[in-house]
């Protein structure tokens, strides 16, 4: 009987070993599963902005750091952190924007925005969902669109480091300065992630246009 016994719990002991193993292989399986899952669509939109950049956006771009390897000797270019956030100052060459006031941590100033969900192609007014631009609003209700929530047309004003914006917008918009034109992409971790938020569905990458009206301070 002693012998039965024993064996008995020799028996239980091998099962429950198998059970916790193969409970642990599924939950690896479900947590691969769902990195790869992160990594694709990740990986999907990095790849999709960059070949907009450089292809489809009018004018081409070059990384930055690709700018002493340039024929030209003013080329427009984007700037990425950690390919996740790309950005494109459309005036960066413009006369005299040496000289305007920049944009530090703590700056207070103005801002006209309008924020669209990318898609890889050229952001069209059907992919707006955000903005306070006056003549975009008049385009969008021009097409019989009627906006989410009621936009206010003034101007946003923000200080950097407070959390009126956020932190992948500010890091992009350091070093800006009074009157640029800027363009910024974000992958879905640096916009609104796997939130649904409004008519934004999970995981969108996105892009906004921003012009600095005037720094305060």
């Amino acid at each position: 009987m002693c012998d039965i016994y024993m064996c008995m719990e020799r028996y239980r002991n091998i099962l429950r070993k198998e059970i916790v193993t193969a409970v642990l292989l599924c939950m690896a399986i479900v947590f691969v599963g769902c990195k790869n899952e992160t990594d694709t669509t990740l990986t999907q939109q990095q790849q999709s902005i960059e070949k907009y950049l450089t292809s489809s956006h009018n004018p081409r771009l070059i990384e930055e750091t690709e700018i002493a390897n340039s024929p030209q000797s003013n080329p427009p270019f984007y700037t990425r952190w950690d390919m996740d956030i790309y950005r494109y100052i459309a005036t960066y060459y413009d006369e005299g924007r040496e000289k305007l006031p920049e944009i530090t941590n703590g700056s207070t100033f103005d801002i006209t925005y309008t924020a669209y969900i990318f898609n890889g192609n050229a952001p069209q007014t059907t992919d707006m969902f955000a903005t306070n631009d006056a003549a975009q609003l008049e385009e969008l209700k021009a097409m019989g669109l009627t906006p989410t929530y009621e936009w206010s047309t003034e101007p946003k004003r923000v200080t950097m480091g407070k959390g009126d914006l956020f932190a992948s917008l500010e890091t992009a918009l350091e070093s800006c300065r009074e009157g640029d034109d800027i363009e910024v992409y974000l992958t879905y971790p640096e916009a609104y992630g796997k939130n649904y938020i409004g008519k934004v569905p999970s995981k969108s990458a996105q892009m906004w246009k921003i012009k600095i009206e005037e720094v305060i301070e």
